[in-house]
């Protein structure tokens, strides 16, 4: 995939962003731009799942699940966990 994928927050994933340090989304953010630029740059969430469009971001502090959706092109960012 070489196209951008935009990122778009549910509620509840832009909730628990907001409520961590600085520090904390800035190495989300990061990681996000990555998926952004190449949706597949991170595993699958699930490794026996079929489903190859769910993703799983992990950084040192959190963990985020998106899914790639096709029309328009864009990362569906649907569940995050602050460790």
């Amino acid at each position: 995939m070489t196209d951008r994928h935009p990122a778009r927050y549910s509620v509840e994933v832009a909730r628990t962003i907001r409520s961590m340090t600085a520090d904390i989304r800035k190495r989300l953010h990061i990681a996000v731009q990555q998926a952004e630029s190449d949706p597949l740059s991170w595993p699958q969430a699930d490794r026996y799942d079929l489903d190859t469009t769910v993703r799983v971001i992990t950084t040192a502090d959190a963990i985020v699940h998106y899914a790639i959706l096709p029309e328009p092109p864009h990362l569906w960012v649907f569940a995050a966990l602050l460790l």
